[in-house]
């Protein structure tokens, strides 16, 4: 898995990072598992009912017009048989692009739930996090680790080495490019 290996490396650059004399396990690294924390505080359990109130409502609406539209579809099926071709052709038609605009709205619904869950969670993650951030700095850690994605929330003043990896791999894949 990444995560477990983005993590590993990062232990082992903070440890190299540490310097002489410096014993691995003097590093102390904490864990935060956001998702819960999210869910846990007062924000949050609020936030999640507020989205919860307007899924359900979603669901509702969506539920009433799939019920409307099967059921005009079985009338038809009834209907059909005396109908003359012209008129079953047209009211096919028309079942089928109803049909696809309940698909078309299902799959918009699903995305603005998906965008409000963000617009309510963002705040409270950032908050979270500058409060990890916090704790990190006042209990005296060098690292603290989201729990579950293995994502570093807060890592004591270290050396950034970003600009040595991208020196090194453009060294590495030179000549490789006809620039």
């Amino acid at each position: 898995m990444p995560s477990k290996f983005a993590v590993f490396s990062a232990v082992i650059l903070i440890t190299a990072g540490l310097g002489q004399g410096a014993h691995a396990a003097s590093i102390k690294i904490g864990l935060v598992d956001l998702q819960k924390a999210l869910q846990s505080v007062d924000a949050g359990k609020a936030a999640k009912a507020n989205l919860e109130k307007e899924m359900n409502a979603k669901k509702a609406e969506l539920e009433k017009a799939q019920a409307q539209l099967q059921s005009d579809a079985e009338a038809f099926e009834k209907k059909a048989a005396i109908m003359n071709d012209a008129a079953k052709a047209k009211k096919q038609a028309d079942l089928q692009k109803r049909f696809q605009d309940f698909q078309k709205s299902a799959a918009e619904s699903q995305l603005d739930l998906q965008k409000r869950e963000r617009e309510l969670t963002k705040p409270l993650i950032d908050e979270l996090r500058s409060i990890v951030e916090g704790i990190g700095k006042e209990k005296g850690f060098q690292l603290v680790l989201e729990k579950n994605e293995g994502a570093v929330l807060y890592a004591e003043n270290g050396t950034d080495l970003t600009s040595s990896v991208i020196e090194r791999f453009n060294a590495k894949h030179h000549g490789h490019h006809s620039n």
